[in-house]
């Protein structure tokens, strides 16, 4: 199973970092070969194989680089480029040289990595670059919780358009790739105690859980039974303390570009109106997403306020 191999590959490569970090740190290219390349087989990507990844891929003449130290293919054609430091180097440079190439080349992915570290951006999410952020997962922490996020860069997740954080496999008995009904459905965890309160930044609903209560980042406990009832409570209390305001909107979640999240008339890009949403004074705000959907998309309207998601929380009924 894809998920137990994963695991035993982390915790190699937790070895590897505690064992050789003088030396890991020192030197980009044994970072790559001890780290970035080993995390990348195991997600799929044969590191010799031009037909599914490119190393060393040559930019256009005129780029700030000549090289994206790697490019995962999709349909031929790179679409998550990855840009490779050494351990413990800081990544912030790196992603902001990596966004500037991406978005002028027309990259839709970048990540940044210094083999324990890996930060996954949307290129062209309309935010500012802290709210590009996909995923990040560090090797050193949890290696279930590793294994997870690294399934944003899983092959048959990027080849079928898949990308996120905890994604669930889309590989069927045959080995084709096939599209999810929900793309943005995470892998399931097992059950959580009722009653306990669960941070929103890593919170993910299981089939058939009930909401029962939103905990702001102020401490404020708000009653909702619903799960459109933590988007328009979260979002009603964003635009009453002033964390966003009509200059934001519409805000748009997510890679598609055909609806809208929150907009000052209850339709999407398309003129399409929402098929249930919240009226929140001028505001509207579409409502119709499963639970799944709802705490991703507060997470991303959080984010967007410039907040922190782990500074709310959500509990469910008993």
């Amino acid at each position: 199973m894809v998920l137990d191999e994963l695991h035993g590959l982390v915790e190699v490569l937790q070895g590897r970092i505690e064992a050789h970090a003088d030396s890991l740190q020192k030197s980009e290219a044994l970072t790559r070969y001890a780290l970035i390349d080993p995390l990348l087989r195991g997600l799929g990507w044969d590191t010799g194989d031009p037909g599914l990844m490119r190393v060393e891929h040559p930019l256009p003449k005129g780029a700030q680089k000549g090289f994206a130290d790697y490019a995962l293919l999709r349909n031929g054609s790179p679409h998550v480029i990855i840009e490779a430091k050494s351990l413990n180097t800081q990544l912030r440079d790196a992603a902001m040289q990596a966004l500037s190439y991406c978005t002028a080349l027309g990259f839709p992915y970048f990540a940044v990595t210094d083999g324990q570290r890996w930060e996954l951006y949307e290129t062209f999410r309309p935010v500012a670059l802290p709210q590009k952020l996909v995923m990040e997962l560090d090797l050193n922490a949890s290696a279930a919780r590793t294994c997870l996020d690294a399934l944003a860069l899983w092959r048959p997740s990027v080849v079928g358009g898949h990308i996120q954080a905890g994604a669930a496999p889309v590989i069927g008995h045959t080995g084709s790739v096939k599209p999810s009904t929900d793309p943005r459905e995470p892998w399931p965890k097992p059950p959580t105690p009722n009653g306990t309160w669960h941070k929103l930044s890593d919170f993910q609903p299981v089939p058939g859980s009930k909401l029962d209560a939103t905990r702001l980042s102020d401490g404020t406990v708000i009653k909702t039974p619903k799960w459109s009832d933590l988007t328009a409570e979260i979002v009603k209390w964003l635009k009453v303390k002033g964390y966003l305001n009509d200059h934001n909107l519409p805000i748009q979640i997510g890679k598609s570009n055909k609806v809208f999240l929150i907009n000052t008339e209850p339709r999407n890009p398309t003129g399409k109106q929402f098929n249930t949403y919240r009226q929140i004074d001028s505001w509207f705000v579409n409502t119709n997403y499963n639970a799944t959907q709802h705490v991703w998309n507060v997470r991303g309207v959080i984010q967007l306020a410039q907040l922190d998601p782990a500074d709310f929380a959500v509990r469910l009924q008993e």
